[in-house]
């Protein structure tokens, strides 16, 4: 697993040795510090354009960002860069002394919470923390969804959800998917339900919202506020004639998710062999939906192929009897098969969803 990248970004000289000194207690991040050439050593990056456009770049880099500096020169350097709090990075800001450490943006999906409160062990600094969740000891949807491994269907939706559970209403929770919550501390106020039928027949009027762990992409009709958790559960075997296009492979995923009723949001991999290892139109697809390219040695192919259909111009082009149903079921942790090859214009799709 890769390291956190932090970067570090001061404009004086009392900021250029408290981040030396962070980025000492940030060993096990990967931490690269920016100032402006007057005040770098050798191992500090300087950085000549204007803050903005400097920031624009960094927040499409790094995972976390410190600013040593004043909050409104940092407020004014990011907000012309802001794109979605599913996307942008934290954002934290120190004063020069190390006193404060302040949680400035994408406290939740960004992780700046959780970076504040590290910094501030580390440094034995206080935290400044202002999401209303936190504050107030309970949990948001957002983070959630991160626990589970869920993707937010909707972030409006999910606003809203989380605004009642800050007002302590009741919102109810449906785990279709059977998600891992054994290992979350859920808020009094949110109640585990059992299914959705059950839900609108009798107990929609005790909840004042709904959240919905699901990768059916058939929306119920309720008459209350509701959000879509959608895991990423979804591993795709994947065989492909060379060259063929990104966009025909993205095609054929959307195709075969939708006529199972299932979102492209949850897929966690794209399973294939070592022989499409650097295949171009696979790397786009999992670039598109976000998912991992798994590997699957031919050993490990060999051990289960005989429990899939085979085919001998499979064998003569790859070595192996076949390929996207051993892959997806190799990578899906031995999972469940949702759908059994399909053969579509070059592209060999299975679905397949993980047990882990």
């Amino acid at each position: 697993m890769n390291k956190e990248t932090w970067a570090i970004v001061t404009l004086s000289q009392d900021g250029v040795a408290l981040a030396e000194r962070l980025a000492q207690r940030l060993e096990d991040k990967t931490c690269n510090i920016y100032t402006r050439e007057k005040y770098a050593k050798k191992t500090i990056q300087v950085f000549e354009s204007d803050i903005t456009t400097f920031m624009g770049r960094m927040m499409g880099e790094y995972d976390i960002i410190c600013c040593i500096m004043a909050t409104g020169i940092v407020v004014r350097a990011i907000a012309p860069n802001l794109r979605h709090k599913s996307t942008d990075p934290g954002i934290l800001v120190m004063d020069t002394k190390g006193e404060y450490v302040i949680s400035l943006l994408s406290g939740h999906l960004g992780g700046a919470n959780d970076a504040a409160r590290l910094v501030a062990k580390r440094l034995n600094a206080q935290a400044v923390i202002t999401t209303g969740t936190d504050v107030k000891g309970t949990m948001a949807v957002d983070v959630l969804a991160e626990k589970l491994n869920c993707v937010i269907d909707n972030f409006t939706d999910a606003k809203d959800i989380t605004a009642l559970i800050l007002n302590n209403e009741p919102i109810g929770l449906i785990n279709q998917e059977n998600c891992e919550l054994d290992a979350v501390m859920l808020p009094q106020n949110i109640v585990l339900l059992k299914t959705l039928s059950e839900f609108e027949k009798g107990d929609i009027e005790k909840y004042a919202g709904l959240i919905l762990i699901s990768l059916n992409t058939k929306k119920p009709i309720l008459n209350t506020s509701w959000v879509q958790l959608i895991p990423q559960k979804l591993v795709l075997g994947i065989g492909c004639r060379r060259d063929t296009p990104g966009e025909k492979i993205i095609a054929a995923v959307q195709l075969t998710l939708a006529s199972l009723n299932l979102s492209d949001k949850g897929i966690k991999a794209l399973a294939t062999i070592g022989l499409k290892e650097n295949e171009l139109g696979i790397d786009a697809a999992c670039s598109y939906f976000k998912a991992r390219k798994v590997i699957v040695p031919n050993e490990m192919v060999k051990m289960v192929q005989s429990r899939f259909e085979g085919s001998e111009f499979v064998y003569q082009t790859t070595g192996l009897y076949c390929v996207s149903e051993p892959c997806g079921y190799i990578a899906s942790s031995f999972g469940k098969c949702l759908l059994e090859k399909q053969k579509m214009n070059g592209i060999t799709l299975s679905v397949w969803l993980a047990e882990k």
